[in-house]
């Protein structure tokens, strides 16, 4: 917002956040919000929506936008490229292949890269990596977005679209995991490794 405010005079802008903002695994997003002085320019939609209206959800934003640090898919941004929508994605698990076309390099929207990396686990997971970016670099490329204007963001919309259709359509899908599961069963003794357990 502040940016926008430097860049056009204005603090048109609105963040829709399809989540819980008082869910016990996260930070209190009310809270944080008013802490931020955004509470105007902010949406929460809380509720489990139909198909119908998330895809209203998608035709009346921009982009989407993922941060998260520990993502093993990105649904969400996999969903909004699918109807032609750019998206912005850190390079973490699987959205790293969704928002980096692994064919020649390019970008379906903006591609942030990991500026921090942290090693963290539980009781049930031992240790994980966990990938952050800075605010300030997630900023700059939501009005990076932004100043593309509406014709470039559909330009880069539709070629997200049309990787999609290349890269994650349901029949390469199914072909992969039928292709993957065949080789395992058919050559699983060539490349079996016997291990040794040694109690210390």
């Amino acid at each position: 917002m502040e940016n926008l405010e430097k860049t056009e005079g204005h603090r048109k802008a609105t963040l829709i956040m399809h989540t819980e903002p008082t869910d016990q695994e996260g930070p209190n997003l009310f809270a944080t919000a008013e802490m931020l002085g955004i509470q105007e320019n902010l949406v929460f939609s809380r509720d489990r929506l139909a198909f119908e209206k998330i895809n209203v959800l998608h035709n009346i934003a921009d982009f989407y936008i993922n941060i998260s640090f520990a993502e093993g898919f990105g649904l969400g941004t996999l969903e909004a490229m699918q109807i032609g929508k750019p998206i912005i994605a850190v390079k973490t698990g699987g959205m790293t292949r969704q928002v980096v076309d692994h064919r020649d390099g390019s970008e379906n929207g903006i591609a942030l890269p990991v500026e921090s990396k942290t090693l963290v686990g539980s009781q049930h997971v031992p240790y994980i990596y966990e990938d952050y970016v800075t605010n300030e670099t997630t900023a700059d490329a939501i009005l990076r977005m932004y100043e593309m204007g509406p014709e470039e963001r559909e330009k880069l919309g539709k070629k997200a679209q049309k990787y999609v259709e290349s890269e994650f359509s349901y029949q390469n899908t199914v072909d992969a995991w039928h292709d993957t599961l065949k080789d395992t069963i058919e050559n699983w003794q060539d490349r079996y490794e016997r291990w040794t357990c040694k109690k210390l």
